[in-house]
């Protein structure tokens, strides 16, 4: 497994984990990379990424919001939202990193910890967010 994909793995599990935890997003995002032994480079990568969902989540949620057309945000399953919550911050703050490798990986991410139907929903949402806010790469 990559770096990164292990980086957003992190993310996820800890973007869950905040939901619930009493516990600061330092403390969270700690316990989770250390749970799985993750290199420096990764627990680098995934601290960037749970700070900018973080600092961004009202703006992350708006624009889930208006890429859901005729879809309740309250029904979005909190995975599958969190999945959308960091690929969409990687797509607008992370310039270093291909859409299509953002989009590729928030699919193969839903495909694991989502429901079977994940994917598509993730990756219809994504495209569309893509399309209207950076540049095919």
């Amino acid at each position: 497994m990559g770096k990164r994909r292990k980086a957003r793995e992190i993310v996820l599990q800890a973007l869950y984990e905040s939901e619930f935890s009493d516990r600061t997003g330092k403390e969270i995002l700690e316990s989770q990379a250390d749970e799985r032994a993750s290199s420096e480079d990764t627990v680098e990568y995934a601290t960037a990424l749970f700070a900018s969902v973080l600092d961004h989540v009202e703006r992350l949620d708006n624009e889930i919001r208006n890429a859901v057309e005729h879809w309740d945000f309250g029904r979005i399953s909190l995975v599958d939202k969190s999945i959308l919550r960091f690929a969409m911050a990687e797509i607008l703050y992370f310039h270093d990193v291909p859409t299509k490798v953002i989009i590729n990986e928030a699919i193969d991410i839903a495909h694991k910890y989502s429901s079977s139907d994940a994917g598509k929903f993730v990756n219809g949402v994504l495209d569309k967010f893509a399309g209207e806010h950076r540049r095919n790469d």
